[in-house]
């Protein structure tokens, strides 16, 4: 039994899985990575300064010889992000051992083979890079589209707000309401938004929505006939696809709009009728048109996490930003193992004052 432990040890080697995690691929529908870049950092506290207004200041006009006058320092603040971790495991039992081990004996498979068999059957190591990422992606996307987070699960509570102002989140109603595809105005609407910013020397050049809302702006009378023309001043113009929309929106100088609708699921703890239950998240509200600056609007911290310094991988083994995944044989009798994934991560806003994000359904 030594041996078979040995071989099942070595084919479930922290090292194999660390390089395989750093080697996953992101979701293309994830945005988190550009719009907040990772960063290392080496505290899990850290003070970010805020600016609040992009406009220069004028220097002033003198005569030679006179005296330099000094700007005083304005309308800076800071906020204190504490990074919190991010962690999933699952178990294997001792079925799905067996089958590895059996793999390994009656098979004579080298150990490479047993590692690949590791990774495509029994491949719990993606399962938890998924779901560090898809966290991470809800944080990223909450953050954005909301200007706050509100988690709350079990014990723990993360509270985070980082401060939009009223004019960077309208809320619509009544006839404005964009699902009102007959009275409601959205070319004014988006107009009247990304002057508020420009006027504060932010130019918005990107958007994003639900593909709910982006089906009324396709249907909205207005904006048909802004691009059909309306000579009679009764027209019913056909609706508009995308590309139409598209030449709207570039006409007027306004960001071309894309669609985000990524969701993942979260695991419920109460069983129903012996079976888990899942419940499906959408990582941005579907009721939000949502308005964003050229670059990044701050970065996703990460700091290495504790498990890592106490089993002392080397740092180029790690997964991207921070992820570490290891497995280890936590009982032989009964046989038992888990793999887990953690990141010590979290989100710097300091460009949180740049986003326009508007209720619109």
């Amino acid at each position: 039994m030594a041996d078979e432990l040995l071989m099942l040890e070595e084919a479930l080697s922290g090292e194999e899985l660390l390089v395989y995690a750093r080697n996953l691929s992101i979701p293309r529908e994830y945005l988190h990575e550009t719009l907040f870049p990772s960063r290392q950092t080496d505290e899990l506290t850290v003070d970010v300064i805020m600016s609040e207004n992009r406009l220069p200041v004028m220097a002033q006009i003198a005569e030679l010889g006179t005296e330099t006058r000094y700007g005083s320092r304005e309308g800076m603040k800071g906020q204190r992000v504490e990074i919190p971790k991010i962690q999933r495991g699952r178990w294997m039992d001792e079925k799905l051992i067996r089958l590895l081990l059996m793999a390994g004996q009656g098979g004579g498979l080298r150990r490479q083979e047993v590692a690949q068999i590791v990774r495509e059957q029994l491949n719990d190591a993606q399962y938890c890079v998924d779901a560090i990422r898809a966290r991470k992606e809800w944080v990223a996307m909450q953050a954005v589209s909301l200007g706050a987070i509100n988690y709350v699960e079990g014990d723990v509570r993360i509270q985070v707000d980082w401060g939009y102002k009223p004019e960077q989140k309208p809320e619509l109603s009544g006839t404005s309401l964009w699902s009102n595809t007959t009275e409601s105005k959205p070319l004014q609407d988006i107009q009247t938004w990304w002057n508020y910013q420009a006027d504060r020397g932010v130019r918005l050049t990107r958007a994003f929505t639900s593909r709910q809302v982006l089906s009324y702006l396709l249907q909205n009378l207005s904006l048909r006939r802004h691009y059909f023309g309306n000579p009679s001043g009764t027209a019913e113009p056909p609706q508009l696809n995308q590309s139409q929309l598209d030449s709207v929106m570039d006409s007027l100088g306004l960001p071309r709009i894309i669609t985000y609708d990524t969701q993942a699921r979260v695991e419920v703890d109460e069983l129903a009728s012996g079976k888990l239950q899942f419940q499906t998240v959408r990582m941005a509200p579907q009721d939000r048109f949502v308005m964003l600056p050229d670059g990044s609007l701050g970065n996703y911290l990460w700091a290495t996490s504790t498990e890592e310094l106490v089993d002392g991988i080397e740092a180029e083994t790690t997964g991207d930003a921070g992820i570490y995944v290891f497995r280890d044989l936590v009982s032989k009798h009964p046989l038992r193992i888990r793999t887990v994934g953690v990141n010590l991560a979290f989100p710097v806003f300091p460009y949180a004052d740049s986003v326009i994000s508007a209720k619109v359904i």
